[in-house]
C-alpha cells in the first residue's frame, strides 16, 4: 500500500463520517483540505457530490478516493500536507540531548563511549588509531541515518509461520496509518452499517489500560443487523513489540477483571499473535438503572505491533450470539495483518 493510496483511503473515511453529520476533527481538517483541492476541478468537484449526496453509497467513495488518489500521485506536496493533517502535534518540547555529544538517527557518540544501534564501544581514547576508528563508525552511522530503520544488526525469526517477520513489519503510527485498518461499510456483513461519526481517533489517557506506551488509538462503532445489538472495535498501535506485548496484557487482564458472571471463551483460528476473549451478563447493571438485563462478550487481539479490543452487547438476557465476536476477531487480527505487512487491509467479516 503506497503513501497515495492509504492516504486517499484515509481520507475518505473519516470525510464520509463527517458527510453523514457528526465528524471529528480530524475529519474536519482533511476534509477541508481535500474539498479545496478537488473543489478546482469538474471531476474532483463530482466525486465530492457523489459523497455529499449518498455517504454510505460505496460506488461514490470509490470514486472520491480515485479522483484524490489520482491528485496525491500527481503532486507530492498535496501528499504531505494531506499527511500533515493526520500527524498528531509535535511534542512541545524537543528531546534532549546532553553536551558533548554527537547524535546521527538514533546512534549517539559521547564522551569516550559510542554507540551504534545495539553496538556500544567504551573507552575510544584520542589516538590516530581511534580516531580512525570513529571515522569509519561515524560513516556507519550516516548509513544508518540514510536507511532510517534499516537494522544492520539483527537476529533470526524463531517463530513459526503465519508471522510476518519483524524486519518485514510496517509500524503504524498515525491515524492516515490505522483508520483502514477498522473496516468500513464494504468491508462489513449485508445489513451493517457504520455508526455516525466513525470511525475516528482516540484520546487514550496515559493511566488507562493499554494506553502507556501506544503511539495511535482509533475507535469506530456498528450498527448490526441482527444478533446483537451494539459492536464496537478498539485499536492501539505501539512502536515496538514488546511495548504491543505489554499493552495486550492489561488489556486483557482489564477484561479478565470485569467482576463476577464472566466465562473464559475459547476463539478458535482467529489468527494474530495471542489473543483472549470472555462472556459476561449484567442482572441488573447499577450504573444503567433502566436496563433490567444485558449480555455481552469481548475479545482482545494481538498482531505484531497492534492490539485490538472488540466490545459485543445486547440489552436482553437472550445472551451474545459468539459467531459475531469469532468473526469479527478473526476479521481484525486479518486486516492488521495486511496493515504492517505493507498492504490495504482488504479482509472482510464473515459471518
Amino acid at each position: 500500500m503506497d503513501t497515495s493510496e492509504s492516504l486517499a483511503l484515509a481520507a475518505v473515511q473519516v470525510m464520509t463520517a463527517a458527510a453523514s453529520g457528526a465528524g471529528t476533527a480530524v475529519g474536519q481538517a482533511v476534509g477541508e483540505l481535500v474539498r479545496s483541492r478537488l473543489g478546482g476541478s469538474a471531476p474532483g468537484r463530482t466525486a465530492l457530490n457523489g459523497l455529499d449526496q449518498n455517504p454510505e453509497d460505496t460506488a461514490a467513495a470509490d470514486a472520491l478516493r480515485s479522483t484524490l488518489q489520482d491528485e496525491l500521485t500527481a503532486d507530492p506536496d498535496f501528499t504531505g500536507q494531506l499527511r500533515n493533517a493526520f500527524v498528531p502535534p509535535a511534542p512541545s518540547h524537543p528531546p534532549h540531548y546532553p553536551s558533548g555529544s554527537i547524535v546521527v538517527g538514533t546512534s549517539k557518540l559521547r564522551g569516550s563511549q559510542l554507540s551504534l544501534g545495539p553496538l556500544t564501544i567504551s573507552n575510544v581514547r584520542n589516538s590516530k588509531g581511534s580516531w580512525f576508528t570513529i571515522a569509519i563508525l561515524m560513516l556507519l552511522m550516516l548509513v544508518l541515518a540514510l536507511y532510517g530503520g534499516v537494522q544492520l544488526f539483527t537476529g533470526g525469526d524463531s517463530r513459526g509461520s503465519g508471522h510476518v517477520p519483524e524486519a518485514k513489519r510496517v509500524v503504524l503510527r498515525d491515524a492516515a496509518q490505522v483508520l483502514p485498518v477498522l473496516p468500513a461499510l464494504g468491508s462489513l456483513p449485508t445489513g451493517w452499517s457504520v455508526k455516525n461519526g466513525f470511525p475516528g481517533t482516540m484520546k487514550c489517557p496515559p493511566k488507562s489500560p493499554g494506553c502507556d506506551g501506544s503511539s495511535v488509538s482509533a475507535v469506530s462503532e456498528y450498527v448490526p443487523a441482527s444478533k446483537v445489538d451494539q459492536a464496537r472495535i478498539e485499536l492501539r498501535s505501539y512502536p515496538t513489540v514488546d511495548a504491543a506485548v505489554v499493552g495486550y496484557k492489561a488489556l486483557a487482564k482489564q477484561q479478565k477483571d470485569r467482576g463476577t458472571g464472566l466465562d473464559p471463551l475459547s476463539l478458535p483460528d482467529v489468527g494474530g499473535d495471542e489473543a483472549m476473549a470472555v462472556s459476561w451478563a449484567i442482572h441488573p447493571n447499577p450504573n444503567e438503572p433502566d436496563m433490567t438485563e444485558a449480555t455481552g462478550a469481548t475479545s482482545v487481539v494481538r498482531v505484531g505491533t497492534v492490539a485490538v479490543t472488540i466490545y459485543l452487547r445486547d440489552e436482553g438476557a437472550g445472551g451474545t450470539d459468539l459467531d459475531v465476536l469469532q468473526a469479527l476477531t478473526a476479521a481484525m487480527a486479518a486486516r492488521v495483518g495486511e496493515a504492517i505487512s505493507g498492504q490495504t487491509p482488504k479482509s472482510t467479516v464473515q459471518l
